[in-house]
Formats: structure tokens, sequence, C-alpha cells
């Protein structure tokens, strides 16, 4: 599966089983338009429902990574109307819709990398905490830049965060809007690695994503689903859904393969995950 396709939020590549989505607005810091949240979950449901992709890498063009919602936004959407009971309805179910734009990383069906340069800010760092992992740049830096623009932060920041660093850390941040510099985050756990610079950043990321891609998809998959399901439920209730996850994916082929490919020091070849459609869809 080889794919190379750009709109005006961020261009996507697949090449064997690694997909690179860059957001491509670096004239506006990367700023997530109204149409990147209709945009941005359909891409990745496709590729998740393909079984080709095995891993992404969310990258960004130019020094920032993501300067958060585009504040246009809030001047022209009627979505954020709230004069009356009826416009606040449709307030909540947008932002609904927005927060699972987001949630759509968790719910793919292969891991996601993050390499963030320059600035996160806002919906850029919400983004983020719904990967699985965080390269950063040493000049990245991270802020819910909500609390600083007299609003609360609601697309997952403040869920997820908590689950991230140490909880006093995160309500820190969520209520004072300060920023959290690369090294920082790298001492709390947020960023696994830091690199030198923007062309190591993703060199880094992407080697990384390959290593992830040469692994045999189904056990990946369990892996990201298992961990997953641990942080919003207890130990002994994990257990039991790893058990059942466990039985229902085991495969004593890829282990076999795995096995040999490490004694020879030859590459494995692993079935992809098989390609899903939407309910209901016609044949």
């Amino acid at each position: 599966m080889i794919i190379n396709q750009s709109n005006e939020h961020f261009i996507i590549t697949v090449d064997d089983g690694v997909a690179h989505l860059q957001l491509s607005r670096p004239e506006k810091a990367n700023s997530l338009a109204l149409a990147f949240w209709k945009l941005f979950p359909e891409t990745i449901d496709q590729l998740s429902r393909s079984g080709e992709v095995r891993v992404m890498v969310i990258s960004a063009q130019g020094r920032v990574f993501c300067g958060g919602l585009d504040l246009q936004i809030f001047a022209s959407s009627k979505d954020v109307d709230t004069a009356n009971p009826h416009e606040r309805e449709a307030m909540q179910f947008s932002l609904l819709q927005m927060q699972e734009a987001i949630t759509v990383l968790e719910r793919a069906r292969f891991p996601v990398i993050a390499a963030v340069q320059g600035a996160c800010l806002g919906a850029g760092f919400d983004l983020i905490t719904a990967c699985d992992f965080c390269f950063a740049s040493d000049d990245a830096k991270f802020r819910i830049e909500e609390t600083n623009i007299g609003m609360m932060a609601d697309l997952g920041i403040l869920q997820r965060l908590q689950h991230l660093i140490p909880g006093g850390m995160a309500r820190y941040l969520a209520l004072t809007g300060d920023t959290l510099s690369a090294a920082q985050a790298h001492d709390l756990g947020l960023v696994v690695k830091i690199f030198s610079s923007t062309e190591t950043l993703l060199d880094g990321a992407l080697t990384t994503a390959r290593r992830i891609a040469d692994r045999p998809p189904v056990a990946i998959n369990g892996i990201k689903r298992a961990m997953l399901y641990s942080r919003d439920h207890g130990v002994y209730e994990s257990l039991q859904q790893t058990a059942l996850l466990q039985a229902s994916i085991f495969s004593r082929q890829d282990i076999l393969n795995s096995i040999q490919a490490k004694a020879t020091g030859t590459a494995s070849e692993f079935q992809n995950l098989s390609k899903v459609g939407k309910a209901f869809d016609v044949p």
C-alpha cells in the first residue's frame, strides 16, 4: 500500500506499512481549522480500516508543531454560539465530534508516534496526548493554552494528561497555563526521547516506526488495546480483559517466525490486519 495525498491541512504518505501524517499549514502555525476536524478522523479511520497500516508518525512542517485551534473558528462558526438552549445543545454535539476526532487516534488499530518540534499548544497538546508516545526536539514546548484565553480545555487534555504525568503537575499546568519545556516533559515522562534538531527528530520517529512495523501487527494491536483498557480500568478487570484478548489473537506462527528471524538475523514476514468495512456497508 503506497499513498501520497494532501489537502490544505495535512499531507499523508504511506509506504511499507508506515504512515506519515504532516500538519501542513506552517504559515498559520499549523493551527487546526474547522475542516481539519472532519478530514482528520476520516483519514485515520480509512487507514485503520485498511489493515495495511502498521504504525503512524504525526509531525508538522515549519518551526511550530501546532499553535492550537484556529481562532477564526470562534469568529466564524455558529457552533460556538450559546445564547439559548438549542445553541448550547448544538455546541455540546459539536464538541463531542471534535473530541472523537482526537480519540480516533486511540481507536486506530495501529500505534501512533508524535514527533513534536517547537510549540505544541492547545488542541495540538490534546492531539499528542492521544498518541501512544511522543518524541520531541530540544526546542519543543507544551502548553494548555485554553487557560490563557479564558476558557476550560475541552478536547481531552484534562482527562489524558494526568495519566501521562503526575496528577499534581497536570493540574498545575491546566490551572496556570504555564509552559512545559522539552527537558521538563522528558523528566515527567511525557516525552520519551529528545532530539537535537527537527531532522534528527523525524528520522528517529520514522526509524522507530519501521521497527514497530516489522513486528506482528496482530500482537502490536493487542498491546495497544490492552494498555489503553488498563488505563481506564482496575488491575483485576484489566487482567481478565488481557486473558480474553490474548486467547483471541495468539498466533503460534507469528511467534515461530519471530524466533527464527532473530536466530538467523533475517526479516520476518507477517500478515497484515484484515480489511474492515463500516457497519451496514453494502458489498
